[in-house]
């Protein structure tokens, strides 16, 4: 590696060359001295089963990475995998989902802010906007959630952006939090909805402080914007399932979309655990099953761990890919969207994809 680096750069020094290596200076003084041996290390050998539960789950979520991704499989107790290993498989899955894009047809396209953290359940709640884009309608989603465990507490959604639309999701977080108000304040951009006398008037009967930020500026409801891109992130691969499977398709649109927003909310809070939580859900938080849930997956893991050595792959690992994601199950729509999860600004491309006319 030394020598390479100083063939390619004559007018470095040698001095240069080491910290600009990932490795120790000691190490890369006994390589060049050839008085240590580099030891090739020989990757670990994976189950069959658990890489067909690992390309299942990023078929399901593509947006996960190693760190979520090892997180969801502890935690619904199928497979231990390193993070490492589960980014290495998720490329592969993106490998299949392109071979599967390309022997299809597709169609032609036409002021400062004091930042105060809560430091438990129920003291900080936090409400805004998002929006999602399906067939070609622009829906408005109200979501309101808990600062301190990411759980959604309240969820609307409409055609238009409304009072009304914002007063739902409070009146549902109210009801299950026993009708009692956040203990600190409720934080809101001032967005003409939530500024609203009406939406004020709500607020005040029930003693609920609203903390205002400026709107269309996300870095100060960082909680809630994060929310709501997580939201979105599941909403489009509900959505496409539900769609690929002809659920309730004598329902509307309107109503399709609410059944497929609701399954996403309780995904969100039930099912996807939150490293940032200790690799539960924040449901788990609200709970007050946190501790419990991890020393589960504690226990789940070091079984993992000490598990016997895995017994070499019957098939080819593609072959065990492409059966963990089943691609070709899918519709082309629902490919492309989950395609779009391995690029650069994924819910800007599935939102463009939502305003085209897909056939199935």
């Amino acid at each position: 590696m030394v020598d390479s680096l100083k063939n390619r750069f004559h007018d470095l020094s040698l001095r240069w060359i080491y910290s600009a290596c990932c490795h120790s200076r000691s190490q890369l003084y006994k390589w060049e001295k050839a008085t240590l041996d580099r030891k090739e290390r020989t990757p670990k050998v994976l189950d069959e089963e658990l890489v067909e539960n690992t390309a299942r789950v990023i078929g399901d979520f593509p947006h996960f990475g190693g760190v979520k991704g090892q997180a969801y499989l502890l935690y619904h107790g199928i497979g231990f995998i390193g993070q490492k290993a589960y980014d290495g498989i998720k490329k592969k899955v993106g490998n299949v989902l392109i071979q599967e894009v390309s022997r299809r047809d597709l169609p032609r396209t036409s002021n400062t802010y004091e930042h105060i953290r809560p430091e438990g359940i129920g003291e900080i709640w936090a409400e805004d906007f998002t929006h999602l884009v399906v067939d070609h309608v622009r829906f408005k989603v109200a979501i309101l959630i808990d600062v301190f465990n990411q759980y959604i507490l309240g969820w609307s959604m409409s055609r238009r952006a409304t009072e009304g639309l914002v007063a739902i999701p409070v009146g549902q977080a109210l009801r299950i939090n026993g009708g009692k108000p956040p203990a600190k304040f409720l934080l809101e951009d001032n967005g003409t909805q939530y500024i609203s006398e009406s939406h004020q008037q709500l607020l005040k009967a029930h003693e609920i402080v609203s903390r205002n930020i400026p709107a269309c500026r996300p870095q100060y409801n960082g909680s809630v914007e994060c929310g709501g891109k997580e939201l979105k992130n599941l909403f489009y691969n509900v959505w496409e399932r539900l769609e690929r499977n002809g659920t309730d398709k004598e329902k509307s649109l309107d109503e399709r979309v609410h059944l497929a927003l609701g399954e996403t909310v309780h995904l969100s809070n039930f099912q996807v655990p939150r490293p940032a939580l200790g690799g539960v859900t924040p449901a788990d938080v609200h709970l007050g099953l946190q501790e419990q849930r991890q020393k589960e997956i504690a226990r789940y893991r070091e079984e993992q761990v000490v598990k016997k050595t895995s017994k070499p792959l019957s098939r080819p690992i593609w072959d065990v890919i492409k059966q963990g994601v089943q691609a070709e199950l899918m519709s082309t729509k629902e490919v492309v969207t989950k395609l779009a999860f391995f690029g650069m600004r994924p819910l800007r491309r599935i939102a463009k994809i939502n305003q085209e006319v897909w056939g199935n």
